[in-house]
């Protein structure tokens, strides 16, 4: 598979959702599990708007996102066993949400964990793997792209 180069709009995308990924990363360093989560969660928007486009509202973005083939092959696992990787997105969204004074929700170093492993998942398919959307320039996504070999 030979992607196009991302356009404009998915570099942009990409761009925003490494720096949000940094933000969470600094966020949980200092054990603010809801701010690292909410930054987690923005990644996760931004990061799906590189398939799915500026114009939906991030449910949407998940409902596409469950609906996609693309990312039948991402798995996510908990204490239980595992668990529908759209469940999990959606999870993110919900606790993303918590910065709203009539959302707020007891945020945990687990629900970060689980978060940061669905931004990895996602941003592998979209922009690292064979599947990739588009060839994105270098950009100011150092920690992600580690974050993501490491895995």
């Amino acid at each position: 598979m030979n992607p196009l180069t991302a356009t404009p709009e998915q570099q942009k995308y990409h761009d925003m959702g490494a720096y949000y990924v940094y933000r969470a990363v600094l966020c949980a360093s200092h054990e603010l599990w809801p701010e690292a989560e909410m930054n987690f969660g923005a990644a996760l928007e931004s990061l799906l708007r590189i398939k799915y486009g500026p114009n939906l509202k991030f449910y949407k973005l998940i409902e596409s996102f469950d609906a996609d083939p693309l990312f039948d092959a991402l798995e996510a696992h908990n204490p239980q066993g595992r668990e529908c990787v759209t469940c999990v997105a959606d999870k993110v969204r919900n606790l993303r949400n918590t910065i709203h004074a009539n959302c707020w929700q007891e945020i945990t170093k687990e629900d970060v964990e689980q978060a940061r492993l669905t931004v990895i998942g996602v941003y592998h398919v979209v922009a690292r793997c064979q599947t990739r959307v588009a060839e994105f320039q270098p950009a100011a996504d150092t920690l992600l792209s580690d974050m993501e070999q490491g895995l």
